[in-house]
């Protein structure tokens, strides 16, 4: 099973937006909007407060095998 480490660790967009996937769980903002981001993943939210419950959520979620707890 591949693990997060095996992900790219930056994301780039034609529009010159740039992400830095790596590390842990955080929530950013850019330009266009809100962002979770972190461990491989970028996923976009509505503000915020749902970032941050998402990133609870993820957290408590999940077994020992869940890519989030690699």
């Amino acid at each position: 099973m591949a693990t997060n480490h095996d992900r790219p660790s930056r994301l780039r967009f034609s529009d010159g937006m740039e992400f830095d996937l790596g590390g842990d769980l955080r929530v950013v903002h850019r330009r266009d909007g809100w962002y979770v981001v972190g461990r491989g993943m970028l996923i976009p939210v509505d503000d915020a407060a749902e970032g941050n419950r998402m990133i609870k959520d993820m957290q408590h979620k999940g077994g020992a095998n869940d890519a989030l707890r690699t």
